[in-house]
């Protein structure tokens, strides 16, 4: 028979944090394996070990829903394998220090093939906390089904992690939800290339301030950090019963500080709004609380930016519906996240950004739902050659820096920034638009659909290709526009012959205006059988110096190919 390899399983002798650490160093000393989970409620004292070549597998746990219609609404452990702590440490924990700075050796710091999958916590700092600021992290490991509730600071918390999986993962009254980071600089290592499936936080609904709870955080946080090919499917995180903040923000003049009635309200990378426009801000634009100190905050357009300084002093009310239900971006300007894949993010309830994304490059993001009419639904800074898909209507606020991203959906409200893309105006009738330019701030595309779908209407100057000739020469296709031809003596200027065989190579409606800039006549021909005007034999015109000629392609009854022809006087 061919051999077979089984796996090394250990099981504790009962379910206590003793018994767990005892096969936890026998499966050390055996150079890995398996260590089984009872389906019981464990309590531990500190965190458990975490070792290259081990695997914790639990007990599925079984759930109380506290919802009676809504399953993703909370729960309680009724069964199953669920870790207890007191709130004062994490239940894993590995290379979670800050260093300040990395290994030279950093690959004998690796924590490789570590396994963590059907638990439930309850009652710690994080569930999972391993990396750290320049301190490496997980690598070909693997964490699945693990319900994590209760957890003061993150409900996990993976920093520096490359080439593991991490699938089917919930969290419930955290203090934060998720935090996935490349917090090492990028001169080090380019952390990433991993695959998410299935992330779901429910922002607490307990009674403490929700607005100050952070979601589903993918970022790059070390010096020129790179958060690199992240490829994730199925991110929710739920924001309801958060309320709108409403405060008077006083400004000074020439000053980055603003005063309001309670910082507690508010903490950094918090998202705000403002119902008027003065004093250097805009109405309806997206800024960021910069800092808290005592009861003033500073602001300014973005995580990485520099605080604005006021332009005058008075007070302006402030809006804020909170934290952010996904971020995907920096912590400082030379930091960023590339060439990753999010399909099927969803951000529900309320939240200042719905999504907020900063410093990523050539990232696409499919969005199943948006918060709606809150303060913005997607937020983008300093986003490059990235693409947004939503399928709702949506609030969006991008700045200048990321036009070369784009933007496909629906906008329903007055208040945008928008990008380069496709999408329908609810606000005007659902028109079909098309942005080129990615201008800010405007709620029209540069070209619209109008007419019942009859016509295209642009929003903006149209230019006309120029080539110029100065020989005898045959048009190609490619010549469409203007083509001046400019010489000394007589040239011959030869049209392409129609063709209209199939819409894929049809020339039927190409235009050429053609200019004769030269001192001497300008012969223009057909290429011998189609006709100018359907004239019988007219398949010749004499340009004279200075004149020019409009000529399209057309198509006539029967089928015939033509070429119309608009003759005008030249320039006296």
């Amino acid at each position: 028979m061919p051999s077979r390899q089984i796996p090394k399983l250990y099981i504790p002798s009962n379910a206590t944090e003793a018994a767990i650490r005892a096969v936890h160093a026998a499966a050390v000393a055996a150079g890995g394996g398996t260590i089984l989970l009872p389906d019981a409620v464990i309590t531990l004292t500190e965190p458990l070990p975490v070792a290259s070549g081990i695997g914790y597998r639990g007990v599925q746990p079984v759930l109380d829903y506290l919802n009676d219609t809504l399953p993703d609404s909370g729960w309680d452990f009724v069964g199953g394998t669920v870790l207890a702590g007191d709130g004062s440490f994490p239940a894993f924990a590995a290379n979670d220090a800050d260093l300040g700075s990395p290994s030279g050796t950093i690959t004998a710091d690796c924590i490789t093939g570590w396994r963590c999958e059907h638990i439930g916590f309850t009652g710690f700092t994080r569930a999972i906390s391993i990396g750290a600021v320049n301190h490496i992290g997980l690598q070909f490991s693997a964490v699945r089904d693990l319900f994590i509730r209760d957890c003061s600071d993150w409900g996990i918390f993976l920093a520096n992690f490359m080439h593991t999986d991490v699938s089917r993962v919930w969290t419930h009254l955290c203090g934060n939800g998720q935090y996935y980071a490349s917090l090492l600089p990028g001169s080090t290592l380019m952390p990433g290339n991993s695959r998410f499936d299935s992330l779901f936080n429910i922002i607490p609904a307990d009674g403490r301030d929700n607005r100050l709870c952070r979601g589903i955080v993918f970022e790059a946080g070390g010096d020129g950090a790179r958060l690199n090919e992240m490829y994730a499917d199925r991110l929710q995180n739920n924001a309801f019963n958060r309320t709108e903040l409403l405060a008077s923000a006083t400004f000074s003049n020439g000053s980055a500080n603003i005063a309001v009635p309670d910082g507690g309200k508010f903490r950094a990378r918090m998202p705000v709004a403002f119902t008027s426009s003065n004093y250097g801000v805009t109405a309806g634009r997206i800024y960021i609380v910069k800092s808290v100190s005592g009861n003033t905050i500073q602001i300014g357009n973005a995580f990485t930016s520099a605080a604005m300084t006021a332009s005058g002093s008075g007070s302006l009310t402030l809006s804020s519906w909170g934290m952010p239900c996904f971020e995907l971006a920096a912590r400082n300007e030379g930091a960023f996240v590339s060439n990753s894949r999010f399909l099927g993010v969803d951000a529900e309830g309320g939240s200042g950004a719905g999504i907020y994304v900063e410093n990523a490059q050539g990232c696409d993001l499919n969005i199943s739902e948006v918060p709606g009419d809150k303060n913005a639904d997607i937020v983008g800074r300093a986003t490059g050659f990235s693409r947004f898909y939503s399928s709702n209507t949506t609030v969006t606020d991008f700045d200048t820096a990321s036009a070369t991203s784009q933007f496909h959906g629906a906008r329903g409200v007055g208040r945008q920034a928008l990008l380069s893309g496709m999408w329908t105006d609810q606000t005007r009738g659902g028109l079909a638009a098309f942005n080129i330019r990615g201008d800010a701030w405007e709620n029209q595309g540069d070209l619209e659909v109008r007419g019942g779908n009859s016509f295209i209407y642009p929003r903006f100057g149209m230019g006309m290709k120029s080539t110029l000739k100065t020989a005898n020469t045959v048009l190609h296709p490619l010549d469409a526009g203007l083509v001046t031809f400019d010489g000394s003596s007589t040239l011959l200027c030869t049209l392409p012959a129609i063709t209209n065989s199939s819409d894929a190579s049809s020339l039927v409606g190409l235009p050429f205006h053609i200019v004769n800039a030269g001192s001497a006549d300008l012969a223009v021909n057909t290429s011998g059988a189609q006709l100018f005007n359907k004239i019988s034999g007219k398949t010749g015109y004499t340009l004279n110096a200075g004149g020019s000629l409009l000529v399209v392609a057309a198509e006539g009854g029967g089928s015939t190919l033509f070429w119309a022809a608009f003759p005008s006087a030249g320039v006296a």
